[in-house]
């Protein structure tokens, strides 16, 4: 099924983007304003029916990113002098329990009605992080309707879940969705920033765009908590959630700029995802197999035999990799870089099995899931001793070898596209540190879909 996200991307939220706040700053932003109108008027003519909006200045819980219920809910800007400046969002109540049903195996999403909201001293409004985008959103002319998300700052990788989730859900649902993912970069930018400098902010700002440019978050993943505080920042949890919800299609990105006027950085992109065409259907012997090792485990809850008659190339002794796909996110991979079993068909039926039901980043497959899914089948040459200058990103897949830690990375993966980040990576994976020494290894792949 082709993504029902319509329109997705990174807003910054300073309430002096409001004219009636900015007054005469507003043209030291004008970059800013100009990207974002052009942005939420682009984002509107893609005809969404529901914003996803996840602020990191809504209620946040330290164990889990939220979900705000209410068939309303309002808010204003008097906390900025302008209490006539308000608007009141229509909640897309079935969309929001389908986020809560499918993101709830996964990871802890809280549920915060008012009732809830009121346990905790606060009630349901809209903060500023929600204010502002949809302040420009609904002047572009949207009238659909809102579910508001908060991040977690604890855990980064469970908002790329969350957004992974988000848009499973509303691909299940049919629902054509815009997403933004509300947050301001470095808060100490420049030397006359009021909340203080630090020379590292710029390398922050700069990494994330990078990032959101290359579409590849493998620089945020090396942050460390001390530098993240150091520069100080709300939209890192946000960036999460948008390559969560983006996962790995194509996309056009018609909108960029990023300014920081006022000693923070604003950031603005915008993602078109392009529209998946259909692939022609390959239907290798693997994949089959790999299906029905699933199918049979699902409905018996016993391992399936391999067939009696096997084509040669089944016969074979391969290390055998097999990825589930759904919606476009990943579902699980688990695989073998050396032979385990008799025959390659026996390991692809270990392998299928294990890949829906054992990954450890998952929750084992449900048996409605399974026609929703897209099977790969890699079948690994036996790993060769490689030097650096030996390996190439697209051709080769590579093993890093420290004693008993082994990190394996597949080749032509997007967003790796040098052999340098794929030892990093793999060194990652394997919880090997950048200064050890590593055995390297090279191998390559037929992949059958």
């Amino acid at each position: 099924m082709d993504t029902t996200c319509m329109a997705a991307g990174l807003f910054p939220h300073p309430p002096v983007m409001i004219p009636e706040i900015g007054g005469k700053e507003l043209k030291k932003i004008a970059l800013t304003v100009e990207t974002e109108q052009r942005a939420m008027k682009q984002m509107v003519e893609k005809g969404i029916e529901t914003v996803i909006i996840i602020s990191p200045h809504n209620m946040c819980f330290y164990d889990g990113p939220a979900l705000f219920l209410a068939d309303t809910i309002s808010g204003n800007l008097a906390a900025f002098g302008h209490p006539g400046i308000s608007m009141s969002l229509s909640i897309d109540r079935m969309l929001s329990e389908a986020i809560l049903k499918e993101a709830g195996p996964v990871i802890p999403l809280h549920r915060v009605d008012r009732e809830e909201a009121a346990r905790y001293g606060k009630s349901l409004s809209l903060d500023w992080g929600t204010f502002v985008p949809m302040y420009y959103l609904l002047k572009a002319g949207f009238q659909g309707r809102a579910v508001l998300l908060s991040p977690c700052f604890s855990h980064y990788e469970m908002n790329e879940i969350l957004g992974a989730a988000v848009e499973r859900a509303a691909a299940r649902l049919g629902r054509r969705i815009g997403v933004i993912a509300s947050g301001d970069l470095s808060h100490r930018l420049t030397p006359d920033s009021p909340n203080g400098y630090t020379p590292k902010g710029i390398l922050f700002d700069r990494a994330v765009m990078d990032a959101l440019k290359r579409r590849d978050k493998t620089p945020l993943t090396s942050m460390t908590p001390d530098f993240i505080e150091e520069i100080g920042m709300c939209g890192l949890p946000s960036v999460y959630f948008l390559f969560g919800i983006l996962g790995k299609r194509k996309a056009d990105m018609p909108c960029f700029s990023h300014e920081g006027p006022f000693g923070v950085g604003y950031g603005v992109c915008l993602y078109l995802p392009q529209q998946e065409t259909p692939k022609e259907e390959i239907h290798d012997v693997r994949v089959q197999l790999a299906k029905e090792s699933i199918r049979h485990f699902l409905e018996k809850g016993t391992l399936m035999h391999a067939p009696f008659s096997l084509s040669p190339a089944l016969q074979e002794k391969a290390g055998v990799f097999v990825s589930l796909h759904k919606f476009g996110a990943l579902r699980g991979c688990i695989g073998t870089f050396l032979p385990c079993y008799r025959n390659e068909a026996e390991e692809i039926i270990h392998n299928a099995k294990a890949a829906a039901c054992e990954d450890p980043r998952f929750p084992p497959l449900s048996s409605y899931e399974l026609e929703d899914l897209t099977i790969s089948v890699d079948v690994l040459s036996r790993p060769e001793p490689a030097e650096l200058s030996g390996l190439d990103a697209k051709k080769y897949g590579i093993l890093v070898e420290n004693g008993s830690r082994r990190g394996l990375l597949l080749p032509d993966l997007e967003g790796v596209d040098t052999p340098a980040q794929q030892i990093a990576i793999a060194r990652r994976k394997a919880g090997i540190g950048k200064e050890e020494p590593v055995k390297l290894y090279r191998f390559t792949v037929q992949r059958y879909f």
